[in-house]
């Protein structure tokens, strides 16, 4: 398979270092939000930084929604990177009631509505390791990751009653636990940053771009 690599550039995100983080794994990759060149891209990152509301706005504003609808449907590869990743589910309470793309159910809550124990300061920052790497093997971006590797976080939102049929790796981070990479069908999410998560992270892009 030929591969065309993209990042779709919306507005927001760390599309510098993601870029440089797929050169430096020694692919070319093309960085625009042109629906042509979306069409015909076999491994697409969606990245993110910021509100989920104003993410959506601006995906809606030119006119990416359906592209990543036909993205799905012709088996491209999908990876969606901490708020990408929210994205790609049904809907986000940040701020306000906000629907997302919804190639897979699933809704983005707050932290501390995972456990009403939870008093701990948001957002969560810093290295974790995925807790249940190995009991999913099913996710191939994880190939040779090991539960000891660490990742670097930043959020205060995380995926809540997603459909079974997922593929989930879970984190912790004081006492819950939150998906950290996800998986269904062709469709692939990081909550955290590979991008920023040194030799460990570019393991994972590397893994997604071998698909």
């Amino acid at each position: 398979m030929n591969k065309k690599i993209l990042i779709i550039d919306y507005g927001l995100g760390n599309i510098l270092s993601i870029k440089n983080a797929v050169s430096y794994l020694g692919y070319d990759v093309i960085v625009t939000n042109k629906i042509k060149e979306i069409k015909s891209a076999s491994h697409i990152i969606l990245p993110g930084v910021g509100a989920f509301p104003t993410a959506m706005k601006k995906l809606k504003e030119i006119n990416l929604m359906e592209s990543m609808y036909e993205a799905k449907e012709r088996n491209a590869f999908i990876l969606g990177i901490c708020l990408g990743m929210q994205l790609l589910f049904t809907n986000s309470e940040e701020f306000e009631l906000t629907n997302g793309i919804n190639l897979i159910k699933g809704n983005i809550v707050k932290l501390d509505k995972f456990d009403s124990s939870f008093k701990s300061k948001l957002p969560n920052i810093g290295w974790r390791s995925c807790k249940t790497v190995l009991s999913n093997k099913n996710i191939k971006i994880l190939k040779d990751i090991s539960p000891s590797d660490k990742f670097y976080f930043v959020h205060s939102y995380g995926l809540a009653n997603y459909e079974k049929k997922l593929n989930v790796s879970k984190s912790i981070y004081k006492n819950i636990e939150f998906p950290a990479v996800i998986n269904f069908e062709n469709i692939y999410g990081c909550q955290f940053h590979p991008e920023k998560s040194g030799p460990q992270g570019l393991k994972i892009i590397k893994n997604f771009l071998q698909l």
